[in-house]
Order: structure tokens, then sequence, then C-alpha cells
């Protein structure tokens, strides 16, 4: 996903940024109005993190993910990329990109 952005929304009254986006704001609801739909760099910082060792099926262990936040306060849930294998820490930078299934995967950037 390297020089693309990732498509969020914006709600009208709360102001606070969405992704995936939406239609009407998850917070005030459908009396707030359409939601303006933005794009985002591709790029955050971490907010959280966990490695799980015993992840769902049809994922590999362990399995890395990260809570990471993008530009304007959009928050999203991302896996960690398979090539990685930087530690994780809480206030890394990492790229996000998509992997073959369309979920939002994050590496740290070095």
């Amino acid at each position: 996903m390297p020089g693309q952005t990732i498509t969020s929304s914006k709600c009208n009254r709360c102001k606070r940024v969405i992704v995936p986006p939406r239609e009407t704001c998850p917070y005030c609801g459908k009396s707030a109005g359409l939601m303006e739909t933005l794009e985002l760099p591709p790029r955050g910082v971490i907010q959280s993190h966990t490695t799980l060792r015993m992840p769902p099926e049809g994922f590999k262990a362990p399995l890395s993910m990260a809570l990471v936040e993008l530009e304007q306060g959009a928050l999203i849930l991302c896996l960690g990329s398979e090539q990685s294998s930087l530690p994780i820490n809480i206030g890394d930078t990492v790229d996000i990109e998509l992997d073959s299934q369309e979920r939002f995967c994050f590496r740290v950037v070095s």
C-alpha cells in the first residue's frame, strides 16, 4: 500500500475519524447526518499491541496484532506483517498495508 491512502470517514458533529468508512457515525447516530470521506496516509503509531500464541483458525502462530493511531486520531486494528521480524513497542511508527485478503497489516518502520 505504499503511496496509497486509507479511506476513512469523519463525523460532522463529534469530528471523530473512523476506519473503515461508514455512512453513519457510530457515536452520534443518524442525527449527525452523513459522514465526510477522508483519505489518510498509511502511517501511524502503535498505541497497544499483543501477540497471540494460539490464534484463531486460519492464522499462523505467533500472530502479532496492534492498535494503530493514524492521523486525526483514527484507530485501526492491524495484523503484524509476516515479513517483519523487528520487535514491537508502544510508540513505534508503522506503515500500514493490505495483505492478499484485504486485511490491514502493520510493519514497523526501522
